[in-house]
């Protein structure tokens, strides 16, 4: 994650970036494998518009259900959103025996059209055969530029080659990562190049507060996988959430992130099925029981703000410190014109006051009596169910909308991989 955090990009101005690129360097490392030994590309000779699997078993696969999903908050969050689950494959390419790599017919990738490219020149229609050494790939990477921010993400790559289509399901296409090049081969349906250099890493600085208002941030962190990575790096280098005025981690069971920063427990399993339109997690009842446990604290009043972010989201508080300062008096802030989305979310104390009052009506405190009774949110997540829960039943208000509070694919920031 440390090598990850060298993204820190001060000249841009998004505060959330979300299909973490955190974790897309820790995903990387962790799912690496060192091929020296035995490092096979894919043999494309003599082939012009396929290239044949091999008929021996596939190895195991798994790899990001990236593409659709990812998410990056603008002004204070960078959040990539990584899949949890999928496919693995180790060593460049291994080719499972019931696909077949299609090459199509149409341009295989125009750099730059859909928005500024940050990568060098791409060698499109080629193919990069790795030399003997460190290799690892990728699947359903949609596109040449997350494969390049991908390289970049991980020290030891210095070259990659993407697929647009391996024959995959969904999103059909591939990236590999290399640490050397042997040979270019030109091969129509691949892309290849070399990444950007990568940025020397420069300490977050921390909210400004003042004028803007102090911050209360927190995340919620499941105990097993790579969150609590993520958060002790973010805790170490004063960045992400422990660059706010103060911090909290909520989980299901107590867990030390660092000497002075213990998990607030809540009473929850932290799982939950996935559906609605967008096929996200049904999560609005594990954060019912969060902001309860977060009212039961208290914390938050101490403060102006009340910021929720994903573990997984590269978070920049100075950038929203300087954003609050033109929404004083605002409820909350929405940050996508579709709705608040989950990456990074921005209440004042104001408004979590009023759903503090709402608790009080239920007959146990654990729930938020009126938002509960008069919503049907049963496949809701969290983020919608907070957002309406807020505005249409508790009536806080004003609510404006700004768009570079989150940078993130399902809102039309298509190069959140970049913050």
């Amino acid at each position: 994650s440390s090598h990850l955090a060298q993204e820190f990009h001060p000249s841009l101005k998004t505060v959330v970036c979300s299909f973490l690129i955190l974790s897309c360097a820790m995903a990387a490392y962790r799912e690496s494998v060192d091929t020296s030994a035995a490092y096979m590309p894919v043999d494309v000779d003599g082939l012009a518009d396929e290239v044949a699997a091999p008929t021996a078993a596939p190895a195991p696969r798994r790899g990001f259900i990236a593409a659709a999903l990812a998410a990056t908050a603008v002004v204070a969050v960078g959040a990539a959103t990584v899949a949890r689950g999928g496919a693995q494959s180790h060593g460049l390419r291994h080719l499972p025996g019931t696909a077949d790599l299609q090459i199509k017919a149409e341009a295989t990738w125009v750099q730059g059209v859909d928005f500024p490219s940050q990568a060098p020149e791409m060698d499109v229609d080629v193919q990069y055969i790795g030399a003997a050494g460190w290799g690892t790939n990728y699947d359903h990477i949609p596109t040449p530029e997350m494969c390049a921010a991908m390289c970049q993400g991980v020290e030891k790559c210095n070259a990659y080659t993407w697929v647009k289509d391996a024959g995959l399901p969904g999103c059909p296409s591939q990236c590999w990562l290399m640490e050397g090049i042997s040979e270019k081969k030109p091969l129509k349906g691949l892309v290849s190049g070399k990444p950007p250099t990568r940025k020397p890493f420069a300490t977050p600085p921390a909210s400004q507060g003042a004028a803007s208002g102090s911050l209360y941030c927190f995340a919620l962190m499941v105990p097993e996988g790579y969150e609590e990575g993520l958060l002790k790096w973010q805790h170490d280098n004063k960045a992400g959430i422990f660059g706010c005025d103060q911090a909290a981690v909520y989980s299901n069971t107590h867990i030390r992130i660092a000497p002075a920063v213990v998990t607030q427990v809540v009473n929850s399993t932290l799982k939950c099925g996935y559906g609605g339109d967008s096929m996200s997690a049904l999560n609005a009842w594990i954060f019912i029981e969060v902001w309860r446990k977060l009212i039961a604290v208290g914390d938050y009043k101490k403060h102006d703000w009340v910021v929720k972010v994903d573990p997984d989201a590269v978070f920049f508080p100075d950038r929203l410190s300087k954003l609050l300062v033109k929404y004083q008096g605002a409820g909350y802030i929405n940050n996508c014109r579709y709705g608040m989305h989950g990456p990074i979310e921005l209440f004042s104390s104001r408004a979590i006051d009023a759903l503090a009052a709402d608790y009080k009506l239920s007959w146990d405190g654990k729930a938020p009596k009126t938002c509960v009774t008069k919503m049907d949110f049963g496949q809701w997540g969290e983020d919608m169910f907070m957002d309406q829960c807020l505005s249409k039943i508790l009536e806080v208000k004003p609510v404006p909308t700004d768009s570079t509070l989150m940078c993130e694919s399902h809102c039309e920031c298509n190069a959140w991989y970049w913050c």
